[in-house]
């Protein structure tokens, strides 16, 4: 089997993918935080189908910001310097927001407690961002995964690879319960399993999706069997019960079908023809403050509020279709935009304070 190519043609695709699914991360912040995803059953009305379908044709976009990781990073070197930004980029969106809503007057007093501050404070340790925090822990021991995965053989990486995957997924698809050490993707675990798949991707290409073509239909596919396995469950659940803690396990992030689709829309940027030229430079020039836009939109005062900003609850589901998708997607793309723009100007506030730094020391 050859390998995928090493050079640069392919990041602006892999860019516009990472872009693409921060607007999915939102989509599903937008959907899950405003209580628009109500319970399948004959009562739910057309647009809370169209929630739930868009719910599912975004919910593979956390593991493709794993993939992405082991995809770049298994051929990148470790940076101090790059996890100490990462660290400060995090603080300042848990301290920032928290100064500007003080002022304001808008913070409660009980939220000021030793437990609240330590969440400001130490968000990684306290799991506030429970994405960075995995991925703080996997980007320290990335060299030590780096060297590990470049010495080894397709073969035993590949049966390294299945066997993580019947631990942590299998059973959990298939299994009619709740397994204790089942933590729905929301771990560090979990991440590493995807980080050695797209770093799989990277060294050895995947021989059953060569082509964007192939790489749509599995998504697709995936995207049907997670929709169709929710209304069954829901279905069973409404008739005999017991099955209240599965009711959303089909999109748990380490879910057979998710992973399904998110391998299939990552394949499908990956061979896509090569973005080049003007467009190719603007998405890689916007692509690094994509992680921002998910930083600013889970800050503690924000995660459930922002949803408001735009009319968009519970009983934006009895409005018209077109008002309700109106909402959600004016929701999404400025929440998107404002994101990007945000951490722009942090990142500039960020290179102004090190080029005074460094001049100090000089």
């Amino acid at each position: 089997m050859q390998k995928l190519p090493e050079g640069k043609k392919r990041n602006a695709n892999m860019e516009l993918l990472r872009l693409v699914a921060m607007m999915m991360v939102t989509m599903l912040h937008a959907l899950g935080k405003s209580g628009s995803l109500h319970p399948i059953n004959s009562a739910l009305p057309l647009n809370g189908w169209v929630a739930w379908a868009l719910e599912t044709l975004s919910v593979c976009a956390v593991d493709v910001f794993m993939l992405l990781s082991g995809y770049f990073m298994i051929h990148s070197k470790f940076k101090l310097r790059r996890l100490l930004e990462l660290v400060l980029q995090t603080l300042f969106y848990s301290l920032v927001p928290l100064g500007i809503f003080i002022c304001m007057g808008l913070v409660p007093r009980e939220e000021l407690d030793v437990y609240h501050i330590l969440q400001y404070c130490l968000p990684i340790h306290m799991e506030v961002f429970w994405f960075i925090t995995a991925y703080v822990v996997l980007y320290m021991v990335s060299p030590i995964l780096s060297e590990g995965i470049n010495a080894m053989e397709e073969k035993p990486l590949r049966c390294v690879i299945l066997c993580l995957l019947v631990y942590e997924c299998v059973f959990k698809s298939v299994l009619p319960m709740k397994l204790v050490t089942d933590t729905e993707g929301y771990h560090f675990l979990w991440y590493l399993i995807m980080f050695l798949i797209g770093a799989y991707f990277r060294r050895f290409g995947f021989k059953l999706l060569t082509s964007t073509s192939r790489g749509v239909v599995v998504y697709l596919l995936g995207c049907a069997l997670i929709f169709m396995e929710t209304c069954v469950v829901y279905w069973i659940n409404a008739k005999f019960g017991r099955l209240n803690d599965l009711l959303m396990v089909s999109y748990h992030y380490n879910q057979i079908f998710v992973i399904l689709s998110s391998v299939g829309i990552f394949t499908a940027f990956l061979h896509a023809k090569p973005i080049e030229g003007r467009l190719g430079r603007a998405i890689c020039l916007i692509s690094p403050y994509a992680l921002g836009v998910y930083l600013l939109q889970e800050n503690l005062q924000l995660r459930f509020t922002w949803q408001g900003w735009f009319g968009l609850h519970a009983e934006s589901l009895s409005e018209p279709m077109a008002v309700f998708l109106l909402r959600l997607l004016l929701a999404v793309v400025s929440m998107f935009v404002f994101g990007i723009i945000v951490d722009a100007i942090r990142a500039k506030v960020f290179q102004g304070i090190a080029m005074i730094w460094g001049r100090r020391k000089e």
